[in-house]
């Protein structure tokens, strides 16, 4: 996992009214009724472009917007959510007892699910061997926040995929439409001085300060399985067990030395086993939702086991903090590069950016380009990506 797909935004902030009940009769009063809560409603819209401009052209695009009703559902906020392919209504933070918070959302995605309608092979593409993907998941999370700044959370997520296109090579085997189970167990500490306005979904990249750390273990449950993919001489197999484990753990930090200089880090690893390409760990691009790469193709490495990390330096070019200007290294290692099967064969990754994170009031632009680091597993060499994207904080 190139259709283009655009950018931009948004959404809305609503209050309320107050009303006390009095007693008319002689006897005590009674205690003032509560003033109803303030209902407030969020809504963000972003936007934005990922490609690979040498050797060849390619890449692919979002378009997001969200809305999110503070307390509307049981003391719970109602969120709707919408992504390019992909939509989302959910129910978070319904308070269950004292620190305990359910979660419970259904999302769908067509046909672009994972982006495994782009095929990768040395950071080129072969569009005889992508296909569409699609799903319907419900959603369900229970976090017991047991500590200051320490959260444990269990996950019970049921899924059903489908998968097909006619324009897929007759060669290529599609996997078998199938259910999953998706229990997962996972552990967060959040110790982050950030505004909360920085986590917010118009803020592609949030100016990050503190330390956060997560570690999730699961498994997914098939209904069915097949061999798919490729001829075994002319790519990788997947060969999927019903049983499949994934261990996913991640760092972040961010430090603010001095008002005209900060750095943040990130780090992420996993390791997979009997995987295939459905479940792997999408690495490469600049965006937000894979592991970044700069100068790689957004998800041009699919891999289950992996070790990469990331180093960031923004500098302040103006006295209210609002414009940055930042260079991004990253690298690692990930198994499995040539993409022909040898999961225990691993290669190195890695590449600069040159970024911009610029802010004016609820307008946030993005502007990052990429190299990627020369690896024996490339085809070819430079390779370089652009980044563009935009955020409205709506109302």
């Amino acid at each position: 996992m190139r259709a283009w797909v655009g950018a931009v935004a948004a959404c809305c902030l609503l209050a309320s009214a107050t009303a006390r009940a009095q007693e008319a009769n002689p006897e005590p009063a009674q205690e003032p009724a509560e003033e109803p809560q303030q209902r407030k409603w969020h809504g963000q819209v972003a936007g934005g472009l990922d490609y690979v401009f040498n050797p060849e052209f390619e890449g692919f695009g979002f378009f997001l917007f969200q809305a999110t009703g503070e307390g509307i559902v049981g003391g719970g906020d109602l969120r709707l959510y919408y992504n390019t392919d992909t939509v989302e209504v959910g129910l978070d933070r319904i308070p269950l007892a004292d620190n305990l918070d359910l979660f419970i959302a259904l999302r769908g995605e067509a046909f672009f699910s994972g982006l495994l309608r782009y095929y990768y092979v040395g950071g080129l593409r072969d569009s005889g061997f992508g296909f569409n993907a699609s799903y319907i998941v419900l959603r369900n999370k229970l976090q017991w926040h047991f500590a200051p700044k320490n959260t444990f959370e269990v996950i019970a997520d049921v899924r059903h995929w489908w998968f097909g296109d006619d324009s897929t090579s007759s060669a290529f085997t599609l996997p078998d439409n199938t259910w999953v189970f998706e229990p997962r167990v996972g552990y967060i500490f959040w110790n982050v001085d950030s505004p909360g306005g920085e986590y917010t979904a118009d803020k592609l990249f949030p100016r990050f300060e503190g330390h956060a750390f997560g570690l999730t273990v699961g498994i997914d449950v098939r209904s069915d399985i097949n061999v798919w993919g490729p001829p075994a001489d002319q790519g990788r197999p997947n060969d999927p067990e019903k049983w499949i484990l994934t261990i996913n753990q991640w760092y972040r930090g961010g430090w603010q030395f001095v008002r005209w200089f900060r750095l943040e880090v990130q780090e992420n690893a996993s390791w997979g086993e009997n995987q295939d390409d459905i479940t792997r760990q999408r690495v490469g691009g600049m965006n937000p939702y894979s592991i970044v790469v700069p100068g790689v193709p957004w998800a041009g490495i699919l891999s289950e086991r992996l070790l990469i990390g990331q180093a960031s330096a923004h500098f302040r070019v103006t006295k209210d903090r609002a414009q940055e200007i930042a260079v991004l290294v990253s690298g690692g290692a990930v198994n499995d590069p040539f993409r022909v099967g040898d999961l225990n064969d691993f290669g190195g990754i890695g590449g600069v950016a040159l970024m911009t994170d610029l802010r004016w009031g609820p307008v946030s632009l993005y502007a990052r380009l990429g190299y990627a680091f020369p690896v024996n597993w490339l085809a070819d060499d430079p390779f370089f990506s652009v980044f563009g994207g935009i955020g409205w904080d709506a109302f």
